[in-house]
């Protein structure tokens, strides 16, 4: 094959690949939480998992969560795509409020204020005989 009809050929494929790209576009959304799972006391030095329930979702992908301590505080996110290409089919006069899992950091004993989306505070309270995880009714 010549220079040339290789060039062409390389040029198609790319043209291809970046076609099937352009009518998908996604953007990243930030659910509120509606309700969580807090335990009244949570076991030190190990990572515990809560569980919390969207407030009222849109038709997006499944919420994931991520937790972090900053400045004294413990802050969780829930984090979905919403993309335009059909992959995710849901009722929209439905309110979604999905489940999902969340691990905690490993806390030392204390009393750490809890931030979620949706402007809600609780306390977690660490100290020996805690537990480990909860789940929402």
């Amino acid at each position: 094959m010549s220079k040339g009809r290789v060039a062409l050929a390389l040029l198609a494929i790319a043209a291809v690949g970046t076609a099937r790209c352009d009518n998908t576009s996604c953007i990243d959304r930030s659910p509120n939480v509606g309700s969580a799972c807090v335990p009244g006391t949570v076991q030190p030095d190990q990572n515990f998992v809560i569980e919390v329930r969207e407030s009222c979702g849109l038709c997006s992908t499944n919420p994931q969560c991520s937790a972090t301590v900053i400045n004294g505080e413990v802050r969780v996110n829930l984090h979905a795509q919403l993309c335009n290409d059909g992959s995710i089919t849901c009722d929209t006069n439905l309110c979604l409020q999905r489940l999902v899992q969340c691990t905690l950091p490993a806390l030392p004993a204390g009393d750490w204020p809890l931030v979620m989306p949706g402007n809600q505070t609780r306390l977690i309270v660490v100290r020996s005989g805690g537990v480990s995880s909860c789940r929402l009714p």
